[in-house]
């Protein structure tokens, strides 16, 4: 890992050459990890970003405005500050101390993207953490420094993810699985049921997307316990490419992006779990949705395993998303689906091996 001390050094380095720059007459650039599709590839086992580099211009035609250009090294500039005091804080509490400079939370996080690319660190070395988004509960107990939190023992809410969670020390409570869902309604009305009572398992969720810390939790967890994980989505393709996130990482933030990946098995929702609910559960795809469609078809995962590929093809034939919360009973599906193993691994419905 690269110490605080280098890249102190590294910013000097790209701020001297800014100023030089703007000394000369000539137009200052910095450079970053490229994303482009050149550069990442994507098989049916992952995702890896190479090492192709792009620089971005203040004034270039390809690069970017002089405003976003500035507003890049604004967040360098905190950074560097961050690193020399040795400080911490969350990416949200970065934001609103430079809110005078950022119009939204969007906007400062596209040019904290730019700074992990042009660094090529994860978040964490900066000293800036995710605000916490993401909840655990069931059969886990958490060390957290001189706190012991019994997870079966919590309530609906759960215990609450910390942007960081390098710091957590987990210990198995019996579980045999992992069990994520995709929403925070849905993770606490099976808290509500105490899930775990019937299927012994750890549940959580990253609240829609994930971000690197619930993904982190959950392949420690995984890697830990050596027990498998179970991915509950909406019945839609956003919440496919969910699981896919889970599975694969991305590469927005660079390569960070990519690590914190799991072996998760999709629990559901399928086309057979849905198919005979009432036509007023169900939703029309618009038009985003049919276009997310034919991107995960495209992708290696899916079209190189038949029952992933089968499961899209449904949803794009049917054009109907269906949302967790219209089943009528929501812990006696989840826990029939687990015992009878009717999760998708690749290639077809089997159990985890």
């Amino acid at each position: 890992m690269t110490s605080p001390s280098a890249l102190l050094l590294k910013i000097e380095s790209i701020i001297s050459d800014i100023a030089e720059s703007l000394s000369r007459g000539e137009s200052p650039k910095y450079t970053m990890v490229s994303k482009s599709r050149s550069n990442v590839t994507q098989d049916a086992t992952g995702i890896r970003l190479g090492d192709t580099t792009t620089q971005v211009e203040m004034f270039g035609r390809q690069g970017a405005s002089a405003m976003k250009f500035s507003k890049v090294v604004t967040v360098l500039s905190l950074v560097y500050k961050l690193l020399s005091n040795g400080d911490k804080v969350t990416q949200r509490d970065a934001y609103y101390t430079l809110s005078g400079t950022f119009s939204s939370q969007h906007d400062f996080n596209s040019c904290f993207e730019d700074v992990l690319r042009i660094l090529d660190v994860p978040r964490r070395t900066l000293g800036v953490t995710a605000a916490p988004k993401g909840s655990v509960a069931g059969a886990v107990s958490i060390i957290h420094g001189s706190q012991h939190i019994d997870c079966l023992m919590l309530g609906k809410s759960g215990y609450e993810l910390p942007g960081d969670p390098t710091t957590l020390q987990f210990k198995s409570l019996g579980a045999r699985y992992i069990v994520v869902v995709e929403k925070d309604a849905v993770f606490k009305s099976l808290c509500e049921k105490v899930l775990w009572n019937e299927v012994p398992c750890i549940l959580i969720t990253g609240r829609g997307y994930p971000g690197l810390a619930v993904r982190e939790v959950v392949s420690r967890c995984e890697k830990q316990f050596k027990i498998p994980v179970l991915g509950l989505f909406d019945y839609n393709p956003h919440g496919l490419q969910i699981l896919l996130t889970y599975r694969f990482g991305s590469t927005r933030m660079g390569r960070e992006g990519i690590q914190h990946t799991s072996n998760m098995l999709w629990l559901g929702l399928h086309w057979f779990d849905v198919k005979d609910a009432h036509v007023k559960h169900f939703k029309n795809f618009t038009k985003k949705d049919q276009q997310l469609c034919d991107s995960l078809l495209s992708q290696p995962f899916i079209n190189q395993n038949h029952k992933f590929y089968e499961e899209v093809s449904q949803m794009k034939r049917h054009q109907v998303k269906l949302e967790l919360e219209s089943l009528e009973d929501l812990k006696q599906f989840v826990v029939e689906k687990i015992l009878k193993k009717k999760y998708i691994i690749e290639r077809s419905f089997e159990e985890y091996g």
